[in-house]
């Protein structure tokens, strides 16, 4: 893994790379190897261990140098506080999905936006990547977004969805998100209206019950 970070670094430079330990490694380890990557300057080290014990980064922080990502498992704001207000991580990973909405994520901006903590939240869907555009661009932290590809992926029921070019995201003139749904490219997929003792159930495709 080392050797790989060698070459990232060569070909793009101190600050141009980042890598992802991805909560595989214990706290020795990840130690170990955050600290051999120091030298390399990467913009940041993602997930140096598993996620239960937030409390743990202390230890992780005291001993290393390169900036902290932490937080794509995390939901409500609750999971992450303490990380940033203790500033034991450099950039909150926390995505809009996953929280719960566009109230709650923006609870956690303003709170990494108090205590200098970027945000660069873990990928997903067009329309989520969408709101985040407009989550990102109503603070003043450090923001970058994370997406698979190029950029230049289209969805067929998405006329219009975020703006991508010159490699950036950008926010646009459009009302709401900014983006456009052609329902008639939708196919239903599932039937979410079965009632069970008196009571409206959500029923996924395979027949098994969640919550109502």
């Amino acid at each position: 893994m080392y050797e790989d970070c060698v070459l990232l670094q060569k070909g793009a430079g101190d600050g141009g790379w980042a890598i992802d330990f991805h909560t595989e490694l214990d706290a020795p380890d990840a130690i170990n190897l955050a600290t051999m990557l120091e030298p390399l300057h990467p913009y940041f080290c993602e997930d140096l261990i598993r996620s239960e014990n937030v409390a743990s980064y202390e230890h992780v922080r005291q001993r290393t140098r390169v900036p902290i990502a932490v937080g794509e498992q995390f939901g409500y704001k609750w999971d992450i506080n303490q990380l940033i207000e203790r500033e034991l991580i450099d950039y909150a990973r926390v995505t809009l999905p996953n929280v719960g909405g566009i109230t709650e994520f923006m609870k956690v901006v303003a709170l990494a936006e108090t205590y200098y903590i970027g945000m660069i939240p873990h990928f997903t869907g067009p329309i989520s990547e969408a709101a985040l555009v407009n989550c990102l661009t109503a603070t003043s932290t450090t923001a970058l977004m994370e997406m698979l590809g190029d950029g230049s992926r289209t969805w067929p029921y998405l006329p219009k969805v975020y703006d991508f070019k010159e490699g950036k995201l950008w926010p646009n003139d459009r009302p709401g998100l900014g983006v456009t749904v052609d329902t008639s490219r939708l196919t239903q997929i599932g039937n979410y209206d079965t009632y069970r003792a008196g009571m409206l159930m959500n029923q996924r495709p395979d027949g098994s019950f969640t919550n109502w």
